[in-house]
């Protein structure tokens, strides 16, 4: 009889020692699903945020003179950028994007512009969106003379 009371309470100890493992997994599992979450949400937010005027944007100085601005520009669907001007310019793209350029006069132009294409621009004046699902990436190439 008092190998089966041992036993009895080997395996009720086992038991409960299995259960609270289990609570233990369950409340360390549901804590790291938390932190996941809250991590995303937070990453989530801060790249919505980033997502206005110019925050969707990357703008990469390469080189910045007394004579000439190089940029690089990568913008994304739906940037929009304020009217602004430009002196004479030179653009490449490197992949096939759609802008939108609006004009102080209130003329609009939607181009499709393909990848490769070389823009020559003598200066001028406009706002801008990237229209479509296709980053803008370009290089941007402003003479200050």
């Amino acid at each position: 009889m008092r190998t089966d009371t041992i036993r009895r309470a080997t395996t009720v100890l086992w038991i409960k020692q299995g259960r609270e493992r289990s609570i233990v997994m369950k409340t360390v599992t549901y804590n790291i699903i938390v932190v996941l979450l809250v991590t995303l949400t937070l990453g989530f937010a801060a790249e919505m945020a980033m997502a206005g005027e110019e925050g969707s944007s990357i703008k990469n100085v390469l080189l910045d003179n007394d004579r000439v601005k190089v940029v690089e520009n990568i913008r994304h669907p739906g940037t929009k950028v304020p009217m602004h001007s430009h002196k004479a310019y030179i653009a490449y793209f490197f992949g096939p994007c759609k802008m939108k350029f609006d004009f102080p006069d209130g003329k609009t132009v939607v181009k499709d512009i393909p990848a490769g294409k070389l823009v020559w621009s003598d200066g001028v004046t406009h706002a801008a969106e990237v229209l479509g699902n296709t980053d803008l990436h370009t290089l941007h190439i402003e003479f200050k003379k």
